[in-house]
């Protein structure tokens, strides 16, 4: 049978070839055709499992095309290879088999770092697609956030496999720990290193901002998990413990500044910007528990099959509204029912899949008992406090029915939202997360 990686690598050297020779012919306004071709390889795995990549590619089809809603832009045909490229390692980036020899293990945690270095790659392209010269500006300051990002993470990354392949030290552990977390917080514009989020998603242009705010999030998340679960396996004890404690008042923080923040702006983008902080404190919430994983009884792993799904379903819920909003903002504010709705799934309202997501989350916190429960109820409040900004925001985006590609891309991305109404997809995420753990965990 052919091996998930080699059929990765073939669609991404298809897609680069592809839009080579459209850009030799001048058809580069074509490119998107094979970029969304060549993306669905990426559903070749066992259909048990297929949601995740599923998911992954429906947002990066929403990139695609809010990216032709764009004209005169640098980059042309180039950003949708670009999308897909970014999407298939997405995909894979979960389905990273660890090996159980120490060459096997230590070749995985390489790649990890590899991957998480194509997508930060890809981020200083993305934010210079703007069509506006003030959009540099904007460009400049993520582009140092995401390199500090990345340097924070890589040292954080090679103390903490220090300390899984010398031996245990717990300061040394702390300090990998502490870095890598940042470096990742940074990266997705979590508080409290979300100082470059405010000013980029407001002075930049709407749609890399989009991207950012979607896509972009989703391999840095997944690594962590991936990189960590091994490592905790290993060492237990005190090493889960502060892992768990940081990682989860770091999502209350990320929470509480996010939603005040965006309590307190009136200008749409930046109150998505810090809509975007508190999403990220909901997805660290899902972070925490399944670091916790060492120290969950076997009996128990519904905890972990709850986190997995939360986290998932969140990373694709936050992605989709804010390719959504941000589109509309492009379309010169024009939402129509389209925004209530990305409004009121990102609220949490049943059955819309923000509503599903923070559940699974919601109920991965619980089962963890009193160390869970307060974060549980944390995000409980918060999801309440995000009530008033979101309700305005999508008044303020609604004042007419899209057209054209911002009807199209917008609608799709509702569509996402929608899916939670299907009750047997929220399900089937679920179920399909119990078989997704065995791709964080050490073969037996």
């Amino acid at each position: 049978m052919v091996e998930y990686i080699e059929v990765i690598v073939s669609s991404v050297i298809g897609t680069i070839l592809a839009t080579a020779a459209l850009l030799a012919v001048k058809k580069e306004e074509y490119a998107w055709i094979p970029a969304i071709i060549l993306l669905l390889p990426d559903l070749w795995v066992n259909v048990n499992y297929v949601v995740y990549p599923v998911l992954v590619d429906i947002v990066i089809v929403g990139n695609i095309l809010s990216l032709k809603t764009l004209s005169n832009r640098p980059y042309r045909g180039l950003d949708y290879a670009l999308m897909t490229v970014i999407g298939l390692v997405s995909s894979y980036a979960l389905y990273v088999p660890i090996g159980s020899s120490t060459v096997a293990v230590a070749s995985y945690f390489g790649f990890l770092l590899g991957l998480f270095m194509i997508i930060s790659v890809a981020s200083y392209f993305i934010i210079q697609i703007g069509s506006k010269p003030e959009n540099m500006d904007a460009a400049v300051k993520a582009i140092v956030a995401f390199v500090i990002a990345t340097v924070l993470f890589f040292t954080g990354s090679v103390v903490l496999l220090s300390s899984y392949f010398i031996g245990s030290s717990p300061p040394l552990f702390m300090l990998g720990y502490t870095l890598a977390l940042l470096g990742i917080m940074l990266e997705v514009g979590a508080a409290p290193m979300h100082i470059w989020v405010p000013d980029v998603f407001t002075a930049g242009d709407p749609i890399p901002v989009s991207i950012l705010a979607s896509t972009i999030k989703i391999m840095p998340i997944i690594v962590l998990v991936k990189l960590m679960y091994p490592i905790l396996a290993s060492l237990g004890g005190f090493y889960v413990s502060y892992a768990f404690w940081l990682t989860a008042v770091m999502s209350a923080l990320s929470m509480l500044i996010g939603n005040v923040g965006a309590l307190t702006s009136k200008e749409a983008s930046r109150v998505l910007a810090y809509s975007s902080v508190a999403n990220m404190g909901y997805i660290l919430a899902a972070v925490a528990v399944l670091i916790n994983a060492p120290a969950i009884a076997p009996q128990s792993s519904q905890v972990l099959i709850y986190a997995l799904a939360g986290l998932i379903t969140q990373l694709v819920v936050n992605a989709a509204g804010k390719i959504g909003f941000f589109t509309i903002i492009k379309g010169d504010y024009k939402g129509s029912v389209y925004s209530y709705l990305l409004g009121l799934s990102f609220i949490g309202t049943p059955p819309l899949l923000g509503f599903w997501s923070k559940l699974f989350i919601i109920i991965s916190l619980i089962y963890l008992g009193p160390m869970g429960l307060w974060l549980a109820v944390f995000l409980v409040i918060n999801s309440v406090i995000s009530v008033p900004y979101y309700v305005r925001l999508s008044r303020d985006l609604s004042v007419k029915a899209p057209s054209g590609m911002v009807l199209y891309t917008v609608a799709l991305m509702t569509a996402i939202m929608l899916l939670g109404v299907i009750i047997p997809i929220p399900a089937l995420i679920v179920s399909s997360s119990k078989g997704l753990l065995s791709y964080l965990s050490l073969p037996p």
